[in-house]
């Protein structure tokens, strides 16, 4: 197959990293593949912000509410069903319209279940020869949440009818997802972990140059927020830790989309009269920021999280246990292993910032060795593009063949 097309769904509910995961994966194939087509279907709103990767375009969904912001800022006003029955008919459309090869699907269609059907029936009726496989994360969260889901929906059947593969982006001696979640013999077969992974993309010159001095001086602190309701005491919490303390760091906050403007403006008034202190609300470059940092702060995301263990950050991580399950169960088994430190949030305070960093940073050496980390795989966007590649068919050598 010389000019594959590929199809990847994803959506907002479980944040703007769930999107910039997508665009990654398609990055990695589009690299891999010169003559391939990639549509991705999301309904980020702010989608437009990223880069997009060669021959890789999207179509917007109309969300069905903004889980971001939380806020009516965004997206459109009719009854929900409206909008429900309007995104249907925009992924049979076009899933008909672009007929691919491959489609791609995420664990974040699970939480739509009418949307999910409707996809599926679509593509075993309309393209019943087209690859179908599913990405997960490490973990979907603790397996007694996530049975509970999984019943109501008959979510092992859908598996084992649907799927040529199902990737899982962790490793298996971390988390064994199939004898985690139960999934039947015929499902696990179906299941490749990955390995972790690290972005490609190097940071724009002028940004590498300021971080590089930067971190040269003084040592560079990023925290990070999802997006999530309590963002807004979660960047409180470490302006409060810089006002009390004159620790000699360079910090760099990325506040997250779940702000209000008001509260957007008064954090960032606040960094602007502390000294060494960047604070902005989004950044697309925010893998290469980690990267760059000596130490993360962050609610345990998958991508900030894969990127720190790629790089060996010292990572402190305070998830949300009811908002993010799967942020907080990953936090949970990376602690047992020593890779992470971990906060609850309620116990998130400018003492639990100050021994982190002093423990981190200062005062002993890092508590996990180098060949631990060594161990981890971090090369997910490999595994998955060859797999891939596999699966429909394509072969590298056919670029050097012109085509008739």
């Amino acid at each position: 197959m010389l000019a594959p097309r590929i199809f990847m769904y994803c959506n907002a509910s479980r944040g703007v990293g769930r999107t910039a995961q997508t665009l990654g994966i398609a990055a990695s194939l589009s690299r891999a593949m010169a003559h391939s087509s990639i549509l991705v279907l999301t309904d980020l709103a702010m989608i437009g912000r990223f880069k997009l990767p060669e021959r890789v375009d999207y179509v917007h969904l109309p969300s069905l509410k903004n889980a971001i912001t939380n806020s009516s800022k965004y997206g459109l006003r009719p009854e929900s069903s409206d909008i429900v029955r309007m995104r249907q008919n925009i992924i049979t459309s076009t899933l008909k319209a672009f007929r691919p090869d491959l489609v791609w699907l995420d664990d974040s269609l699970l939480h739509l279940p009418a949307e999910m059907h409707k996809l599926l029936k679509c593509l075993a009726v309309d393209l019943p020869e087209a690859k179908m496989v599913w990405g997960f994360s490490d973990t979907l969260g603790h397996p007694d949440h996530v049975l509970r889901e999984w019943a109501r929906q008959n979510t092992g059947e859908i598996f084992e009818r649907f799927g040529d593969t199902i990737f899982v982006f962790g490793a298996q001696r971390f988390f064994d997802l199939a004898k985690a979640y139960r999934l039947t013999e015929a499902v696990a077969r179906k299941i490749e972990y990955t390995g972790y992974w690290t972005t490609p993309e190097k940071p724009p010159k002028h940004i590498g140059a300021k971080l590089n001095q930067a971190g040269r001086r003084l040592p560079l602190v990023l925290l990070t927020a999802e997006g999530g309701a309590s963002d807004f005491d979660f960047v409180d919490t470490y302006l409060r830790f810089l006002e009390s303390t004159r620790v000699e760091i360079y910090s760099l906050i990325i506040a997250g989309l779940g702000l209000s403007s008001a509260a957007k403006h008064r954090l960032i008034r606040r960094a602007q009269a502390l000294p060494r202190v960047s604070c902005k609300r989004f950044s697309k470059h925010l893998l290469s920021y980690v990267q760059s940092a000596d130490a993360v702060i962050c609610t345990g995301e998958y991508n900030i999280t894969s990127e720190a263990l790629a790089h060996c950050k010292a990572a402190l991580l305070v998830p949300l246990a009811g908002e993010q399950p799967d942020n907080f169960h990953r936090a949970q088994w990376l602690q047992e292993r020593g890779l992470v430190s971990v906060s609850q949030r309620e116990d998130f305070q400018p003492e639990t910032i100050a021994a982190f960093l002093a423990k981190s940073l200062w005062r002993s050496p890092r508590l996990v060795s180098q060949k631990t980390y060594e161990e981890i795989s971090c090369d997910g966007f490999q595994q998955i593009t060859e797999r891939i590649q596999e699966l429909i068919g394509y072969s590298p050598q056919l670029e050097a063949i012109p085509a008739s």
